[in-house]
């Protein structure tokens, strides 16, 4: 991929699962989370792939520690040779046909000439915090276009946001409540609908024996994106625990940030997560896991969320 930079998802997908004897399923969560790392971007509705720059870039907090982001176009050993420090990326228990992640590599410093010499050996661009720099780029989230409701055959579901969990539900006869649906498109392929409601604007000088019922529209949406629309603010909090002793927290201070499996970060807060150490969610049986957040990253991605975050 590295090497080819761009192209088909669909091709992709075909040739990563001859290459690791995997089905579909496998390899399109293995694509997920090489994304998360921040490896590749994918387009998921064009059907496309593009990677990212290899580049070298500081961890957040004094630790003078960088990490190498981006699509590399050879080897751990080549970069272990030049004074990096590898570590594989540890699978997760519960699925053991995942497909192996890329090695986590870092580099230690004491003077950024260092940083840049390795940098310029291995052939990557040295840039600021690319942790601190997905903060501050992430934005509230909004819902995406308009779009026709789904159709009657479409295998509606709506989700129930006390359960977490997605209900059949009937369209047809009667008004939808507003959620987050999902159903099947093209006969195959599932998506996401958030339905919202908006109070109906009434004419000045006309008087109605009854308030008109609020106007509807229906919203593409992720899964993931959709999910956190739906919920409340106080359902499945993301919480974060700090690494330090209790009472000597700031909001430098570095923890780790936990998401509850129903209510999974979106693809830009989950890339912002993992970038602060380069390592992949440690996913547990309903959480998963991002160590080495700083408190100011974990608020701004629960603030983008419409999330509590809870401190613990």
């Amino acid at each position: 991929m590295a090497e080819q930079g761009t192209g088909s998802l669909p091709t992709l997908i075909r040739d990563a699962s001859w290459a690791s004897g995997r089905d579909r399923k496998p390899v399109t969560q293995w694509l997920g989370r090489i994304e998360a790392l921040g490896t590749v971007t994918v387009d998921w509705p064009g059907g496309q792939w593009n990677t990212n720059p290899c580049q070298v870039t500081d961890l957040p907090g004094n630790t003078q520690t960088a990490v190498l982001t981006g699509a590399r176009p050879v080897g751990p050993d080549f970069y272990r040779a030049r004074g990096a420090v590898a570590m594989p990326q540890p699978p997760r228990e519960s699925e053991q046909s995942e497909i192996p992640l890329p090695t986590a590599l870092w580099l230690q410093y004491t003077k950024l000439s260092r940083l840049h010499e390795f940098a310029a050996a291995v052939g990557a661009a040295v840039i600021p915090c690319a942790a601190e720099s997905a903060a501050r780029n992430l934005s509230r989230l909004a819902p995406g276009p308009a779009i026709a409701p789904p159709s009657r055959d479409s295998s509606p579901e709506l989700l129930d946001p006390a359960a977490g969990r997605f209900r059949p539900v009937d369209l047809v006869g009667r008004r939808p409540v507003p959620g987050l649906y999902k159903y099947t498109k093209f006969g195959r392929m599932d998506a996401y609908a958030l339905l919202r409601e908006h109070p109906r604007q009434t004419v000045p000088g006309h008087h109605h024996t009854a308030s008109p019922p609020p106007e509807q529209t229906w919203h593409s949406v992720d899964r993931r994106a959709g999910i956190h629309h739906a919920l409340r603010p106080s359902a499945f909090p993301l919480r974060w625990k700090a690494d330090s002793v209790p009472g000597h927290t700031g909001q430098k201070t570095l923890g780790r940030l936990t998401a509850d499996r129903r209510a999974a970060l979106p693809m830009a807060q989950e890339r912002t997560a993992v970038l602060c150490t380069g390592l992949a969610s440690l996913r547990t049986a309903d959480a998963e896991h991002y160590d080495g957040v700083p408190l100011y990253i974990a608020d701004r991605i629960a603030r983008t969320l419409h999330r509590r975050l809870e401190t613990v």
